[in-house]
């Protein structure tokens, strides 16, 4: 009876890893603008209804994809300081030019593009986060705007964007970005040295504006 069931465990195990293998390598392939479950279950020579029984929904596929994607390019997700920023994305991005192919799928394709989002959400929070440490003296409308172009830059889209439209190669669009991040931290690391402390700012004046006198 054990023996039974360590078996349909390791059936199910078998078949889950072959749907979201699938679905990365169909992606990875960008031979289809769109996945669907069909797709998914012949590529990974299961059954539709197997699959279903794995991923109730395609959002459900494509969200542990992004999870397998993950572990199979080694990209990090967590960045303690913003003196980290650089050398993650350094690290991400190496690991993510040894699979080119998939790394532009991620861009370029409708899947992709789904499976790339629950990969993001996390690294951006964690940016954003790491980047607040420097903006804490720092116009808050500014702040924000300088978190998102860093956070832009801290990705896949900012070097396989460089190296495409610059006809660059991978390792030199991944140094202009890393040279772009890096200027970028130490300009703000200055301004946020050169405003005294917000809440001893005094407030802004404003100029009354002139009354109209009634005529005589």
């Amino acid at each position: 009876m054990d023996e039974d069931l360590s078996l349909r465990r390791k059936q199910r195990q078998v078949g889950y890893d072959a749907a979201l293998d699938a679905v990365v390598d169909l992606i990875e392939q960008s031979a289809l603008s769109d996945l669907s479950m069909p797709d998914v279950a012949r590529a990974a020579g299961i059954s539709l209804r197997t699959l279903y029984r794995y991923f109730p929904t395609r959002e459900d596929l494509l969200t542990q994809a992004a999870v397998r994607i993950q572990i199979r390019m080694g990209l990090p997700v967590i960045i303690a300081a913003a003196g980290d920023i650089p050398a993650s994305f350094w690290a991400a991005s190496g690991r993510a030019a040894e699979h080119p192919r998939l790394a532009r799928a991620l861009l370029h394709t409708a899947a992709g593009r789904i499976v790339r989002a629950g990969i993001r959400s996390e690294r951006v929070a964690a940016v954003h986060a790491a980047v607040a440490e420097l903006t804490t003296n720092v116009d808050p409308e500014h702040a924000r705007q300088a978190a998102a172009v860093i956070a832009h830059l801290c990705s896949s889209s900012a070097w396989v964007s460089v190296s495409d439209e610059s006809d660059l190669c991978a390792d030199d669009a991944r140094h202009g970005v890393m040279w772009a991040l890096n200027t970028l931290l130490d300009a703000l690391r200055t301004e946020a040295d050169q405003q005294p402390p917000l809440t001893t700012r005094p407030a802004p004046t404003t100029t009354p504006e002139p009354t109209m006198k009634e005529p005589s």
